[in-house]
């Protein structure tokens, strides 16, 4: 029987095996060289491919000074590196608590809601996507000072922790209220690792971060949704942590930065968590389509066994990635059948 796309991710998501291998990704971008290839329009590029879902998120229709976004941090995107930020790093606590930020009535809900609507019906939707913590309170003081605040200000910067989080808290309330049943899935991100490892000890993860994402993951799990969430790197050290307090898809398995093998992640994880990613992004400018496919195979060939896996690359698809690449990603995927996945056909 053949599933919708919604069906077949959530399928994936409860660990049954689909109809298909489920596909999906963080954002095409090179969708103009894929549209031309395919002969499509760009619009078109996502159902082209087989994508099973799809991201919504509230917009903000506050005001905000040129330049800068709706926390009053430059629009750079830069993590928090080498720049102006709004919150001094010799801030106190009082300071931190003073800083008005966005009110999370400033968002445009009810376009989510009607967004999230029309998408429901066929695909699985999930958001609101970047609404991190971790990265939010570099984006306010800097990465360095944060750094440093943890070790010799913790009050401070739990302070910081506090603020972000009681606005993506009462954000993602509205959020989930307006979108309903369309929205069966919670998809939060933030990056606190590299491709070595944690930036911070595990210590401070779970005595800065943990409590408060358990609280936003406790937000959705009391309106029955799933939890997806995104971080980049290798964050094995506190992965079972995060299974833990209620993860059900970790996006985004960058296999080549992790200290073990597929196999082993899949062992040791995979009934409790279901992988979105997998398929090397920063190879995939560079490789033939014939190398990515028999990448997929072979990730899906460990990771999809049994169900439990979403197939993507794992991080966006960036403007470099010649359009034969993309679609030999998700034309490969598509071709693997409910037999367990762990032959192809």
């Amino acid at each position: 029987m053949t599933m919708t796309p919604r069906e077949r991710e959530l399928a994936a998501i409860r660990h049954e095996l689909p109809d298909r291998i489920p596909v999906d990704v963080i954002c095409i971008e090179n969708a103009e060289q894929i549209a031309k290839l395919l002969r499509i329009e760009p619009e078109q590029v996502y159902e082209a491919l087989g994508i099973d879902g799809r991201i919504v998120s509230a917009g903000y229709v506050g005001e905000v000074k040129e330049g800068l976004n709706e926390w009053g941090s430059p629009n750079t995107g830069d993590y928090g590196t080498g720049r102006e930020y709004p919150i001094s790093a010799e801030a106190a606590v009082a300071d931190v608590e003073r800083y008005p930020g966005p009110k999370p009535e400033d968002y445009d809900y009810v376009k989510a809601g009607k967004a999230a609507k029309e998408l429901g019906k066929q695909y699985a939707v999930r958001g609101p996507y970047w609404k991190p913590l971790f990265c939010q309170v570099c984006d306010l003081v800097g990465m360095e000072a944060a750094m440093v605040m943890m070790h010799e200000r913790p009050r401070v910067f739990e302070a910081l922790v506090e603020k972000v989080f009681t606005h993506v808290a009462d954000y993602s309330q509205r959020l989930l209220d307006a979108c309903g049943d369309d929205m069966p899935i919670y998809c939060l991100g933030d990056d606190f690792a590299t491709q070595r490892g944690l930036m911070i000890s595990p210590g401070q993860w779970r005595r800065f971060l943990k409590p408060y994402y358990a609280r936003l993951f406790d937000i959705a799990k009391y309106r029955g949704k799933f939890v997806w969430f995104h971080s980049c790197g290798d964050i094995t050290a506190v992965l079972g942590d995060l299974i833990d307090i209620g993860l059900d898809v970790w996006e985004t398995v960058q296999l080549h930065t992790l200290p073990i093998p597929a196999e082993k992640l899949k062992s040791e994880y995979g009934r409790h968590v279901t992988f979105f990613g997998g398929i090397n992004t920063q190879r995939l400018p560079f490789a033939s389509p014939a190398d990515i496919r028999e990448e997929v195979v072979r990730v899906i060939g460990v990771l999809g066994k049994g169900g439990g896996y979403i197939c993507g690359p794992d991080h966006h698809v960036k403007p470099d990635v010649p359009a034969e690449n993309a679609v030999a990603l998700f034309d490969e995927a598509r071709k693997f059948r409910r037999v367990g996945y762990t032959t192809g056909m």
